[in-house]
């Protein structure tokens, strides 16, 4: 009897070694994403444990000479003189922390405002454009302080700079600096940073109303941006900031509390 060794067929051999390997990218992937997920929040659990420990005085020496983006001018210092006025105001009141504050204009259309560590807050060319309320500007001043108090600027700055090292180190300097990775720490970041946006809100709010006994025109950067806000409703579950609409109405009915808070006195 001949006996006649048979190798497997070809198709039978390609169709399990790509079951296979198409099972052994999933686990790898699945355990990629575990340990990004992992690190990232393990980052902001330690960025958490060591900002308290930072003092305003801290702070104002590690950031002291960190101005982003400023570029000095007569016409911008002429544009932000009103900002300075309100913003000297209000850092007297003693629940704004001892830091060295200052202004810079950014050259930007979109109306919008920055916290940076050491006490830099940046306004936007379309911010001053966008208001003509002083109380508008109180409160987007007062927003602003309201992160220093709440220390957010350097949670989020920790998270930033730790969020881009450990996507450096997975998937190289490149990648790390992707748009993927803003994506990614975006959206696993974004409750937190709501929570943020909206007290700052009501700590800006309730500055103004200490300062001047009233609230209007504090919502009117949200009521410029309603106007001009195509974004879908359900769009904002992935958003760092609430609506605009629901801002407004969150301020009005903190409005109302500090009014009738004032009466009852």
């Amino acid at each position: 009897m001949k006996i006649v060794n048979r190798q497997p067929s070809k198709t039978a051999d390609a169709s399990s070694n790509r079951g296979q390997i198409w099972s052994e990218l999933w686990h790898l992937t699945a355990y990629a994403a575990l340990l990004v997920v992992g690190v990232f929040f393990s980052i902001g659990g330690l960025v958490d444990l060591i900002v308290p420990a930072i003092t305003p005085q801290k702070e104002a020496a590690l950031f002291s000479r960190w101005i982003p983006n400023r570029t000095p001018s007569a016409d911008a210092d002429e544009k932000l003189k009103p900002s300075h006025e309100i913003l000297e105001q209000l850092i007297q009141d003693p629940a704004v922390p001892k830091l060295p504050y200052r202004l810079t204009l950014i050259q930007n259309p979109a109306p919008n405002a920055f916290a940076f560590p050491g006490g830099t807050i940046g306004l936007t060319s379309g911010l001053l454009e966008s208001l003509d309320s002083k109380a508008a500007l109180t409160f987007v001043l007062g927003h602003e302080l309201g992160h220093f108090q709440q220390r957010d600027h350097l949670r989020g700055f920790g998270r930033s700079i730790g969020g881009a090292v450990v996507f450096a180190l997975l998937f190289g300097g490149e990648m790390g600096n992707s748009q993927f990775a803003d994506t990614f720490t975006h959206i696993l970041g974004r409750s937190y940073s709501r929570d943020q946006e909206e007290a700052a809100d009501l700590f800006g709010l309730g500055l103004v109303f200490r300062i001047y006994g009233e609230t209007d025109g504090c919502d009117q950067l949200f009521r410029v941006l309603l106007e001009s806000d195509k974004t879908p409703e359900w769009a904002y579950m992935l958003s760092t900031h609430p609506a605009p609409g629901e801002r407004i109405e969150q301020l009005r009915k903190e409005a109302e509390q500090l009014k009738r808070f004032q009466l009852e006195k």
